[in-house]
């Protein structure tokens, strides 16, 4: 009987392509995270300095952009809303994750007066949102 020369064993092979496929995935996954996470800058606005502050850290929870144009015109992410449309959307979003875990980040103008975003604050403060921020350029 003749002794083979070579392993006819292989040894283990392993298969690339499932491991490819969700390496696609996961890139495609974080660029269109990226664009919504950048889609609420679409409009441009002049925004206030501000010398002082905190730096953001991470937040949890909901997170609701309002931009205050100059024009009077308020956009919710990157479409026009009116006051009641943002009151009903903050209402839903404190039942569904409590008072406690939704943030209201404002972008407004920087000419734009106190006066216009002041119901804005009072809609927050009636639904029980502590936090506020407003977005601002770190002079």
């Amino acid at each position: 009987m003749k002794i083979p020369s070579r392993n006819r064993g292989g040894g283990l092979k392993f298969n690339l392509t499932p491991m490819i496929d969700v390496v696609f995935n996961l890139i495609i996954f974080f660029l269109v995270a990226s664009h919504y996470a950048h889609s609420e800058a679409t409009e441009e606005i002049e925004l206030p300095g501000a010398g002082g502050g905190e730096a953001e850290l991470e937040q949890s929870g909901k997170r609701l952009t309002i931009t205050l144009l100059f024009d009077g015109r308020m956009l919710l992410g990157p479409r026009d809303a009116s006051p009641q449309e943002i009151e009903a959307l903050l209402a839903q979003s404190t039942a569904a994750h409590g008072a406690a875990n939704v943030e209201v980040r404002i972008r407004t103008d920087r000419r734009v007066p106190y006066g216009r975003f002041e119901p804005l604050l009072l809609t927050c403060a009636k639904q029980g949102v502590t936090r506020v921020r407003f977005a601002v350029l770190k002079e």
